[in-house]
């Protein structure tokens, strides 16, 4: 269903080139709002954009590679020269690898945290000076369950990385609160991803064993929390992380 609710805002969402980040791209111009389809992916990104165009969105593809500072502030700077403002970043973009700490190799410990923690650093750093120029914005880390938990079938290069991004939430929510910046987290529980496509399939379905609503979450139920976070209906909060899990620590605290 489409609404108004975010028309006008200029919307960055990173990873839209597939899974729940396409999701939340999709749900974003479905509410009004111009979304770029950040991604490494320009084929993925492309298709992202104009599925919502179909759909009577506004959307365009953006290349950017969250791994590289200047792909990064190149890509903010592309969007800002077009639209003028930036309201909304929604940081989804991510790897993981399966191996645990014993196995994990400096290579394999570097990539992860280097896309999923310090690649979700550069976006905001780099958005942050636009984001005061349109007077203000809204943030979104897309965490994980794993950050929180520990994690029971994720490395510990993704565990940490994710942990990582819900304090850089906190942190950018205290310190850009005076710029009329909001920032909030969202921890995603077991989700159809390209992630857990490539997970144990024995480890998966022992943890949607332990979810009372038996599934994993789809786009569509992040993309929610997400409209939340970023519309007026949650313009006192900030600071926050949103489990969006199924009921998973209904018994299993």
């Amino acid at each position: 269903m489409k609404s108004d609710r975010l028309k006008g805002d200029v919307a960055v969402v990173t990873g839209a080139a597939s899974g729940l980040d396409r999701g939340i791209a999709y749900e974003l111009a479905m509410n009004g709002a111009i979304v770029y389809c950040a991604d490494l992916n320009d084929q993925g990104a492309q298709e992202t954009a104009d599925k919502i165009v179909k759909d009577g969105g506004t959307a365009y593809p953006l290349h950017m590679d969250i791994g590289s500072t200047e792909s990064v502030n190149a890509a903010f700077k592309e969007l800002f020269d077009k639209s003028g403002r930036l309201d909304i970043l929604v940081n989804g973009a991510a790897v993981s690898r399966f191996s645990q700490l014993p196995e994990c190799s400096d290579d394999e410990w570097n990539f992860v945290i280097n896309i999923n923690l310090s690649g979700t650093f550069r976006t905001i750093r780099a958005a942050y000076p636009y984001f005061k120029q349109t007077g203000g914005g809204r943030i979104v880390n897309i965490s994980s369950t794993s950050g929180k938990s520990g994690g029971n079938w994720s490395g510990a290069h993704y565990v940490a990385a994710k942990a990582g991004v819900i304090g850089l939430a906190r942190y950018c929510a205290g310190y850009m609160c005076k710029d009329n910046i909001r920032a909030n987290a969202i921890c995603p529980g077991v989700a159809e991803t390209p992630l857990t496509a490539d997970a144990n399939a024995g480890k998966l379905e022992k943890m949607l064993s332990n979810i009372p609503m038996h599934r994993m979450a789809t786009p569509e139920d992040i993309a929610g929390a997400v409209m939340f976070l970023v519309s007026d209906e949650s313009k006192y909060i900030t600071g926050i992380t949103v489990d969006v899990t199924g009921g998973r620590y209904i018994y299993n605290n």
